[in-house]
């Protein structure tokens, strides 16, 4: 991976000088904070590391379209209660559609707010040993909307780097009866190439 990630930089760095670029490629990564809510129960939470990639155009200097996939990771604990343990898995993964709105500066650097949909799916299962392993697993998919605020700061042309904070909830029923609750907070690092 780090030698792919390398190849990706100095391929970058070498293309000549477009007068515009249009679009651009992005690999994201990060810390997702995740936290459930099944039915008024808190029933998983926690981090784990984020990746993804996004692509988007460059319809003027200030608006962008973007496509992205995005996986929020999965977060395991256990924790002792009375009786036995109890453990708690949550995983989560999205592909986002939205747009992003650009305020360029002439440093490089420039700042932007991102929305849109997000398509995701969303696996959430407790078990806990003093009831002989028995426990709860439900899982979902379905549609809500996205948002987020970062910076990008243009080393060349070519290449970018980039700080974002983005925030989705999903919110689904299962089986018509019971609500789920997802929140997911993810703080990532982007590395943009443009052509």
């Amino acid at each position: 991976m780090k030698k792919l990630t390398l190849g990706l930089l100095l391929t970058a760095a070498t293309l000549p000088a477009m007068a515009e670029s249009k679009f651009s490629a992005e690999l994201l990564l990060g810390q997702a904070d995740q936290e459930s809510d099944v039915a008024g129960f808190k029933l998983g939470s926690g981090d784990d590391m984020s990746y993804g990639i996004r692509g988007s155009y460059l319809a003027n200097k200030n608006i962008a379209l973007e496509l992205a996939y995005q996986n929020y990771g999965e977060t395991d604990k256990s924790y002792p209660e009375e009786g036995g343990t109890t453990s708690e898995m949550l995983s989560s993964s999205a592909i986002t559609l939205g747009v992003k709105g650009i305020l360029p500066f002439d440093n490089g650097f420039s700042l932007h707010a991102r929305a849109g949909l997000s398509v995701w799916d969303y696996k959430v299962a407790v078990t806990n040993t003093a009831f002989l392993e028995e426990g709860v697993s439900l899982k979902d998919d379905g549609n809500d909307l996205y948002y987020g605020i970062g910076m990008q700061y243009a080393i060349n042309p070519q290449l970018s780097i980039g700080a974002e904070y983005t925030m989705t909830e999903m919110g689904a029923t299962v089986a018509d009866v019971v609500s789920i609750d997802n929140e997911v907070k993810n703080l990532g690092l982007t590395l943009s190439f443009n052509f």
